[in-house]
């Protein structure tokens, strides 16, 4: 086997775990389905700023499946919740590659890893971001906001997210990996 050959089978490998292809799917449609019921838990607090719970799933598909699997559940779990849950709004395809994007990070950070405060912090800090500077571009380019002042707004909100979140997905992941584990689903 080639240099090539041995680096394209260990991204392979890593991008897609050793599942079966039915059950790589039947975890893909659990974790959609968990993020569209805690995506019903959203919390408004004016159209600008919300409180989302979906990245729950979303942290749980990537530490489970890896990076391919967080991005499937970020846009199947989008997709699929504008079209089966009323009262979303409109379809925006910005929301869906910041949640594309969200799951395969949080692939990268929880997949095959201990599950430790700093990992969990590293998850906060990509839900962060992405909240602060994509998701408040989407909701800019959507309501027609200028984007600096729906930023500065949305900042208190995605800081006390980040605390919340690093603790949150701290215990949540490190439970679900340990639950697994002693079931001997999860193979890492």
């Amino acid at each position: 086997m080639s240099k090539k050959q041995s680096i394209s089978a260990g991204i392979k490998s890593y991008l897609t775990p050793g599942y079966s292809k039915s059950l790589w799917a039947a975890y893909c449609g659990v974790f959609i389905a968990i993020f569209i019921i805690l995506s019903s838990f959203n919390i408004s607090i004016t159209p600008l700023i919300e409180i989302r719970t979906g990245y729950f799933a979303l942290a749980a598909a990537g530490m489970v499946g890896g990076p391919l699997m967080g991005l499937t559940v970020g846009i199947l779990g989008d997709l699929l919740k504008m079209l089966i849950v009323p009262g979303f709004g409109s379809f925006f395809p910005g929301f869906t590659l910041c949640y594309a994007f969200m799951g395969a990070c949080y692939g990268f950070i929880f997949y095959k890893k201990n599950i430790t405060l700093i990992r969990a912090s590293l998850g906060a800090l990509v839900e962060f971001i992405t909240s602060l500077f994509a998701i408040t571009g989407c909701l800019s380019i959507l309501y027609g906001t200028p984007y600096i002042p729906t930023l500065f707004s949305r900042l208190p909100k995605c800081i006390i997210m980040l605390l919340v979140s690093t603790l949150t997905v701290y215990l949540v992941i490190k439970s679900l990996s340990a639950a697994l584990h002693k079931a001997q689903l999860l193979g890492n």
